[in-house]
Formats: C-alpha cells, structure tokens, sequence
C-alpha cells in the first residue's frame, strides 16, 4: 500500500495521471483522471455499502455506476466479509490475520477498479471490515480471542489487534484528509474522522460504532441480548455512561457545523443510519422491536448528535442496513430532525425487511404517494422515524436463481445524490442492481424514489417566532445565530443570495454574526418581530 501527496493542486482542470511500478521484475502502469472539481455545477455523489461475494465482481451494477458517471463515490462500510474469496477468516497470529484480510480487500479493487480511478472516493470500514458481526468499539479498546468468544453476541471491543484495525484503517481511510483528532486511541488504534470539502458540499466524515458503548452496559444475560423482543420501558436502555459517537467525535461534529470555508451545504457521512427502521431480519424473516447494534440508540445520545446536525441542515448518507430507506428524523416531536439517505446494499448477504404493517405497528401522516409501511413510526428505542420510502427484498430469493437475480432480489443496487449547490436542493435516487439505465423505466428504481428535498429541510423544528429579514450586500454570507442566554448556537448555515429571514425557537435576545475569514460583523440583541416590514440592513 502505498500513500503519497501532492502539494498546491489545481482543481480547475481534468488531469490525466499514470502511476509506474515494478513487480516481480516486470513493469507495469496504472492509469486514470483526476478531475476538475465541480464548483459551477451540481455535484454527483455515489452512495455504496454491503459487498457480499455472493454478487461477486457485481458486474451490472458497477457498468450502472459508470453509466451514471457520479462525480465522487462513498463507500460506507463492509467493503467486504469474512467469507469473502472462499477461504475462512484468520484472526491470528497477526502477521498471518493481516495477509487474510488483505486478500479479501483486494476483491474490492478487482471489482471496483475501474470506476475509482478516475474520480475521488472516500472509504469508511464497518464491523465485518475489522471481521465482527456486530461492533461497539467501546472508545476502541481491544480484547482478546478468547474474552470474545466467550461473549461474541453481546461484547463490545473490538477482537482483532490494534495493528490489524490499523492496517484496515490505512488500506481503506489512508487516502483521506488526515483525521480531525489524530491522537491514537488508548489501545494504539489510529482514527480518521475528518472533513472533506469538494464541490462546495462539506462532509463529515465520522465513525458511529467505534466509540460506541456495548450492550452489556444496559442488559444482563447470555445470547442476542442486542435483540429487542419487546418494545424498551422509558430509561431502561439509558446511562450517563454510555457513548454513541464518542466525546472527541461529538466536539468534532460542534466545530463542524460552524465552519463553512469554500462549501455551500453540510452532509454527514456514518456507516449506519440514526434510527431502527428495520422491523424483520435474517433467514427466518424473524420481527424485531429493535436492534442495539442499530444507530437508534442510545437514544439520549443519538438525540445529541441528530440536535448538532440539524443546526446546519445537514443531509445524513449511511448504509449498512441492507435496506435502501428515506427517513426523516424527530427528537422532541416528529419529524423536527434531518432527511436521512439509506442506500442499498451493493450485495446483500443477511436479510431484512421494513415491513411494520405486517405486524400492525401503529403509524400516522402516511406520505402522499400513500406506499406500505411509511408514514411516523416509534421504533423500540421510543425515536419517531417518518420513513418516506423503503425498498424491500421480495421473499423468494432462496430459491434457484443465478447471484445477479438473487442480488436484485434481495434489494442490492446503489444510491446516487445530486447537491445542486446553487438552488441547495438535494436529490436521492436508488438504483437496483439489475437496472437498465439506456432505458427510462420505473424498473430501474425503487418505490418512492427519487426525491428532491430543500437544504433547509434538514432542520424540521417548528419556529416560534422570526427575526427580522436580514438584507445583505454581498450574496452568499455565512450566518450564525447564537442565543445570548443559553450562548448556545442555534443555526449555521450559508445564506442563499442576499435576504434571509432567521427562524428561532424561543423566547429571548439572539445575536447574529455575519461573514466569515476575519470579516464578520456582529449584532447582538435581536429579538423575534411581528413587524414584516422590519429589516437589518447589512
């Protein structure tokens, strides 16, 4: 593996590169384009997670990804499991765990070669990455084989050696922007959170399981005691103790919703969505109330997290679920959260279904287009979650059928986003995996998708008053609201042309900093006016 840089690069241009090397006494070549950023344009953003070898090298839905020509491509965990090439899995020695790990990535290249060499890709590992079934990474504290053996269901920590979690984490994240925080964990493992900013669209880049606390901390007893059987009692899965993202990546996420140096729009990129929305899973299609390996809790702290987003209208992507979902959030009411993106499994190995109507779980507010199982549903973790779409596999893929079929079957295909950074509009579409892109079909997608929604969409509080109409001379400011009581911020975001009428949420005086770089002006005092002739000239 080989990582270089390269100093005071212009993005204005496409750029042809070829990279030389010698390899058992012969030389080869590797080829491709870096592009032109697209800073004048929309921005084309490939969303993809969930590689199982039984779809193995997903040929129609990487000619599909390179029809549709994304400009940036995500993959947001399992770039591969442990079954994957054939041979079992090797945890140790380490040496000899590492080689095993490394064959299995290399499938990803095989697959996916083409298509990454010429555009920019961001990688994020998952459980089965660092071969775990489930992963509480417990702040990334390691334990041994056997410790987790003992307690595989439940335990969190993570099984293989820092130096293994190390070698995942410089193969699949070496490539990006160093991380915010590049302190190693206690046990030595590396980290790489971090923002990338391309295309006028700031990402955050963020681990939602490396940090995050076991279900052990809450509940006794052996087996799935991940697996909710019955909906949670208020308080019942909750602690101060326990973590979600991690205090470093929570400081991370407050400092990033602040700055918005060269970027239009906020996205967060994590492995798994916020949320519990799945209802059924695994070969049996057993139901399930909720899952604690899910991002839905602990709810407290996930509440947390989804309250710090929203602050800048950020739009969430994830995968990991095997169920391409469109679900906005709520926290104190519903739907006052952000829009989230699920995409769908590149190959999906283990099953799952969002099928609440089956099981008669009470919904409200069903969406227009009136599709099963959407509308509000409370998950076990007591969040609201308004799901807009979900695309479900059929139940019949067990049967013969070559891996292409059975992949469609099953849900498999990619997401594709498109950032309008000028309108700030956000557009999501799931593509199946046995799409036909040269024909315009409703085939080619899943129900409900595609769907436009508004950047400011992602921060569904209901105001309860307006400032002032803010009217600035030099389009495009940066706006922080900041309540004078609290001192807490309570929007960020970059003002689309040059007026804008702030939303607030209580009572009280507001100061409000416009500009950026050294330039900004302050006013403080502001307090919500009934009068809509007011205006604050800038």
């Amino acid at each position: 593996t080989s990582i270089f840089s390269v100093a005071n690069w212009d993005t204005s241009k496409d750029v042809k590169y070829r990279l030389r090397y010698s390899l058992d006494k012969k030389k080869h070549s590797y080829e491709g384009v870096i592009r032109e950023e697209p800073t004048d344009r929309a921005l084309t953003f490939g969303g993809l997670t969930c590689q199982h070898a039984m779809g193995f090298p997903y040929r129609p839905l990487v000619e599909n990804l390179d029809k549709s020509n994304p400009d940036m491509l995500y993959f947001s965990g399992d770039q591969l499991y442990e079954g994957n090439g054939g041979y079992p899995i090797k945890r140790q020695p380490e040496e000899k765990a590492i080689l095993n790990y490394l064959g299995k990535w290399y499938m990803f290249g095989w697959a996916f070669g083409d298509v990454l060499r010429n555009r920019p890709s961001v990688c994020t590992p998952d459980d089965h990455d660092v071969y775990q079934g489930n992963l509480w990474g417990e702040g990334g504290e390691g334990i041994s084989f056997e410790e987790w053996e003992k307690v595989r269901d439940a335990h969190g920590g993570l099984v293989q050696t820092p130096n293994f979690v190390n070698v995942v984490n410089q193969t699949q994240c070496g490539h990006m922007p160093d991380a915010y925080d590049t302190t190693p964990l206690k046990s030595g493992m590396t980290t790489w959170y971090t923002e990338l900013v391309y295309g006028k669209v700031s990402f955050a880049i963020v681990s939602d399981r490396l940090f995050k606390s076991g279900p052990e901390m809450v509940r006794e007893g052996a087996g799935r005691i991940d697996h909710l059987t019955a909906p949670a009692k208020e308080g019942e899965l909750e602690a101060e103790t326990l973590s979600f993202m991690g205090q470093r990546q929570l400081d991370f996420l407050e400092n990033w919703v602040t700055d918005w140096k060269g970027a239009n729009m906020k996205v967060l990129l994590s492995q798994t969505l916020f949320s519990n929305v799945g209802t059924h899973h695994g070969p049996t299609k057993e139901f399930l109330f909720g899952d604690l390996d899910s991002g839905g809790w602990p709810k407290s702290k996930r509440d947390k997290v989804v309250e710090t987003i929203r602050k800048a209208c950020a739009f969430h992507i994830n995968g990991d679920q095997h169920l391409p979902f469109m679900v906005q959030y709520s926290v104190n009411e519903p739907r006052d959260g952000g829009w989230t993106f699920c995409t769908p499994a590149i190959s999906t190995g283990y099953p799952r279904w969002g099928q609440p109507d089956s099981v008669n779980v009470p919904y409200t507010d069903r969406p227009a287009h009136a599709l099963p199982n959407t509308g509000c549903y409370r998950d076990g973790f007591g969040n609201v979650n308004d799901i807009y779409a979900v695309g479900n596999p059929t139940d019949d893929f067990d049967e013969e059928f070559d891996r292409y079929q059975k992949a469609q079957k099953k849900a498999s295909g990619c997401g594709k986003v498109t950032f309008d950074t000028t309108a700030r509009t956000i557009k999501m579409e799931a593509i199946r995996f046995l799409a036909n892109l040269d024909v315009d079909s409703e085939e080619n997608t899943y129900p409900g998708w595609p769907l436009t929604i508004q950047q400011s969409d992602n921060d569904g509080r209901r105001p309860i008053g307006y400032l002032p109409k803010l009217e600035v001379e030099a389009a495009n400011q940066l706006l922080k609201i900041v309540n004078e009581d609290t001192k807490e911020l309570v929007h960020a975001m970059r003002i689309k042309g040059n007026s804008y009428t702030p939303s607030v949420y209580e009572q009280g005086k507001y100061t409000l900093v416009i500009g950026e770089g050294g330039k900004e002006k302050t006013i403080s005092g502001i307090e919500i006016t009934i009068d809509p002739k007011k205006v604050i000239s800038i």
